[in-house]
């Protein structure tokens, strides 16, 4: 009989604790045992073992939560595909692959532009001669740009690009803040190219169409911190100040921003809470009839409105493995999403 949630792990990555687990993953199954009759079990996905894997959920598995950062997975689309072969099976899948390769890739930034989470002047650098075409000319109405890797995270593959008046171009990369001098635009161009990967394989059905970069505005606020609405499936269960080092463009961990997490029901947050919740009817149609991520996030930059107005900019969704490590109370609100739905309709 069927009666567990499981939670799958990758053994390799930067993300564990001392036990070899994510330090989130069994306080979020505790939680699980808490609220419903289900049993719970962590299991780690082996490229060579995944069809015993595959076997045993189909037998035990009434859901299961994907808690492998794709970026640690030497072929992710193998992943992906083993995760909606469960799905198939009649399996729950948190999160569908189907909707990670929508809202987690950085190309959802130029697919929301004409709705109130987007901004018109992002751009798809879909191939390398889009981008040699087109960058210089977007570069010249700012003087300055964002460059996003559509497949990276953590703050890889991001970098700021500025045209000087003499018309070298400098270049910092987010994550390490290295920096990089260029004479003019085209030998920016030239050393930008081997960015630009275009060899998917034909068997890599998730990644097709995948490879580039997102180009966008540069928002002098980022300076203020980026705001990140926390949420678990439609509903918003914080709101995080991520408050960028000095000196620093980046926003994460990782470029050693700081988080501090407050209610969603804060006044002050008002704006952007209820932007993200109108917002979510135009990345509905984005989650190809699945449900909405399990544990996920939405990041804005603050700008301006003609009125001098706070402004807020959707700048990433993230929503393959949001960590609540360090915000372990928030493992209620995940295990809530399981609790049968005759269950909660007593409540």
């Amino acid at each position: 009989m069927k009666n567990r949630v499981f939670i799958i792990e990758y053994a390799k990555g930067s993300d564990k604790g001392f036990d070899g687990f994510r330090p989130d993953s069994k306080p979020i199954l505790e939680a699980i045992e808490e609220v419903t009759d289900y049993k719970t079990e962590i299991v780690f996905y082996r490229p060579n073992r995944k069809y015993d894997l595959l076997e045993y959920l189909k037998e035990k598995a009434v859901a299961v939560i994907s808690r492998i950062n794709p970026g640690n997975l030497k072929e992710a689309d193998e992943y992906f595909q083993f995760l909606k072969a469960l799905g198939n099976a009649g399996i729950e899948i948190h999160t569908h692959p189907d909707v990670m390769i929508n809202l987690d890739f950085k190309d959802i930034l130029a697919k929301l532009k004409g709705t109130k989470l987007g901004d018109d002047e992002t751009y798809f650098y879909h191939t390398y001669t889009d981008f040699a075409t087109r960058f210089p000319a977007d570069l010249d109405v700012h003087g300055i740009r964002v460059l996003k890797t559509n497949y990276g995270s953590t703050g890889e593959g991001v970098y700021l690009v500025s045209k000087k008046e003499d018309g070298s171009i400098f270049s910092v990369e987010a994550v390490n803040n290295e920096k990089y001098y260029y004479d003019d635009i085209n030998e920016f161009l030239h050393k930008f190219e081997p960015n630009f990967d275009e060899t998917v394989s034909e068997y890599a059905a998730y990644f097709q169409g995948k490879t580039g970069f997102v180009g966008c505005r540069y928002l002098e606020r980022i300076t203020e911190g980026e705001i990140r609405v926390l949420l678990v499936n439609d509903k918003a269960i914080s709101v995080v100040h991520k408050k960028p080092q000095e000196g620093e463009f980046s926003a994460t961990l990782f470029s050693g921003a700081k988080y501090k997490y407050e209610s969603p029901d804060e006044p002050k947050w008002k704006v952007v809470v209820d932007l993200t919740m109108k917002g979510l009817k135009d990345i509905k149609k984005f989650l190809n009839g699945q449900n909405y991520p399990l544990l996920w996030t939405m990041d804005y930059i603050l700008d301006y409105n003609e009125d001098g107005s706070d402004k807020y900019v959707l700048s990433e969704i993230n929503c393959s493995c949001v960590g609540i490590t360090t915000e372990l109370q928030y493992a209620k609100d995940v295990a809530e999403v399981f609790i049968p739905k005759k269950k909660k309709k007593k409540k």
